[in-house]
């Protein structure tokens, strides 16, 4: 099984559809601003699209037995590194167990499976009810039809099983084990087919749209209705893919999907598990981190469902609490969990990035961080990065009784040019949340010294305090412009290149016509043509 697995891989290599994305596109033959798209890539399902399609397809205890590898992160996003990083040896083992562990798990539903066939078996070795139930259950799970040849080699296999066995199911089990190998199952395929108008781009197909469309928006496989809408060409056409795109949002998958990507955009991965001093911070529990990490998905969720503009989250009052985290604020707890509140404005909160979620994660063990912090909102909320410090450079600050505050122990270290040329912008953002301890708790003063939270960087302006900041944010153009980016990023899994800049623009004026909703903005995008192209091999 891994040697055919191995084969069919490198197959897929030698058409290009491992490409990486590259920012050198080729001319095209239209005059003015023209969307060249990155060129194709294959792109490894993330573990829990892997979990989510196994279950849609086989049911809840295939889905508990499904173990795929763990994800990657690259360039913010583990979409990035499941279109980048290649597969290895421990990688094919890896989902060769998961393989035959859901199929082993699905057997013991063979109810459902019978429902992936038109047919009755007539007899152990039945290749007709072998063949239907490759030609349907494969549909769903390579999310594309399957060839007359693809079938057959299929049913060869599921009669091996079958006969070694004297079992017509121990075929199937099988057979089902091989199709949730192959790269037709473990990877979004979009290669696109010749655009007859232009040699630069290809049109991604039907299928692929709604692979990548089913993917972003409801986190798992196309369903039978999404799959037909390709097969009908619905898809083929700007106004259908919105169409689909408004339903996918209205079906109750979505919320989880979009949980997925603020929770990547804002790092929020992990907060259970931080190590914080037990010492300083006897509060801190892993059953803590997790209310932190769902107050800050809620506040998202809240802004989402009021289609107020997505900046919102930069300075929203409101909040969500249970009784821990209600107790960590210093607040009452409310009568029922995670019921809306209001935040005291002595605590000079304002939206997600001063959530304890935020505050914790963007710390050290024993203390804040405001490179951390600083950086969070540099790389996410503004596109920009900063390089890693030169060899040599010494990062201890000075001790606490020298400079009491934080900010007045990073202005010492800023003293060195080669230190400051870096820290100037993102400890100036960072310094704003030295409010909050590392646990998100508010303060008002560090080792008795007051703590001065106002800022000023050239890219978005100043402001005094997390509040301004969060309305200073909100205004940019620069954030708005990186939340789309973000999204693209994500949705994509590459970062942007510099053909596919015409189409952010023309997204970014769309979306500012329609008040910054994030939920018009994911049908602006999967109907646009930067979603639905790909640019042409070189």
């Amino acid at each position: 099984m891994s040697g055919w697995f191995g084969v069919a891989l490198v197959a897929c290599s030698i058409v290009g559809a491992c490409a990486r994305p590259t920012d050198k596109n080729r001319p095209s033959t239209q005059s003015g601003p023209v969307t060249v798209p990155a060129e194709p890539a294959l792109r490894r399902l993330l573990a829990r699209q892997y979990r989510r399609s196994v279950g849609a397809l086989l049911g809840p205890a295939a889905e508990a037995a499904a173990n795929p590898p763990s994800d990657t992160q690259l360039n913010g996003f583990t979409s990035i590194a499941a279109s980048q990083l290649s597969m290895n040896d421990s990688l094919v083992a890896a989902y060769e167990g998961s393989a035959r562990k859901i199929a082993s798990a699905a057997m013991l539903d063979t109810q459902r499976l019978e429902g992936w066939m038109k047919c009755k078996p007539a007899s152990v070795s039945d290749a007709n009810c072998f063949g239907s139930f490759i030609e349907r259950f494969g549909r769903h799970a390579w999310r594309r039809p399957v060839s007359t040849q693809e079938r057959d080699d299929y049913v060869a296999l599921a009669q091996q099983g079958a006969i070694a066995e004297k079992n017509f199911f121990a075929g199937v089990k099988l057979a089902l084990s091989a199709l949730l190998q192959s790269p037709n199952f473990l990877y979004q395929v979009e290669l696109g087919q010749p655009n007859p108008s232009r040699a630069d781009v290809r049109d991604l197909t039907g299928y692929e749209v709604a692979t990548r469309m089913s993917f972003l928006l409801v986190g798992r496989t196309p369903d039978a209705a999404l799959l037909d809408a390709a097969a009908t060409g619905e898809l083929d056409a700007e106004v259908g893919v919105r169409n689909w795109a408004t339903k996918l949002l209205d079906a109750p998958d979505s919320a989880q999907a979009i949980r997925d990507f603020f929770s990547e955009l804002l790092v929020l991965g992990e907060i259970p598990a931080l190590a914080k001093d037990p010492n300083l911070f006897p509060e801190f529990s892993p059953a803590l981190g997790e209310s932190m990490t769902e107050e800050a998905l809620r506040i998202v969720e809240d802004v989402i469902r009021r289609d107020a503009p997505i900046t919102e989250i930069l300075t929203t009052s409101q909040t969500f609490l249970d009784a821990p985290l209600a107790g960590l604020y210093g607040v009452a707890a409310p009568a029922k969990a995670w019921s809306p509140t209001t935040l005291p404005l002595s605590q000079e909160r304002s939206g997600i990035l001063t959530s304890a979620a935020v505050m914790t994660r963007q710390s050290h063990a024993t203390s804040t961080s405001a490179t951390y912090r600083g950086l969070l909102v540099m790389e996410r909320f503004l596109c920009t990065t900063m390089p890693p410090p030169p060899p040599g450079v010494v990062t201890t600050l000075p001790p606490s009784s020298t400079a009491p505050t934080l900010r007045e122990r990073l202005h010492v270290h800023q003293a060195e040019p080669s230190c400051r040329a870096c820290h100037f912008m993102a400890d100036g953002i960072g310094l704003t949340f030295e409010k909050f301890d590392a646990i998100g708790r508010f303060r008002a003063t560090e080792n008795d010294a007051k703590i001065d939270t106002h800022g000023e960087v050239d890219l978005i302006g100043s402001w005094d305090g997390p509040r301004e900041l969060g309305q200073v944010l909100a205004a940019s153009t620069a954030v708005k412009t990186c939340m789309l980016q973000q999204l693209h990023r994500y949705a994509s899994g590459h970062i942007e290149v510099d053909g596919e800049w015409p189409a952010i623009n023309e997204l970014l004026k769309q979306w500012s016509s329609e008040g910054h909703s994030f939920r018009r903005l994911l049908v602006d995008l999967v109907s646009h043509e930067l979603f639905r192209r790909v640019g042409s091999p070189k």
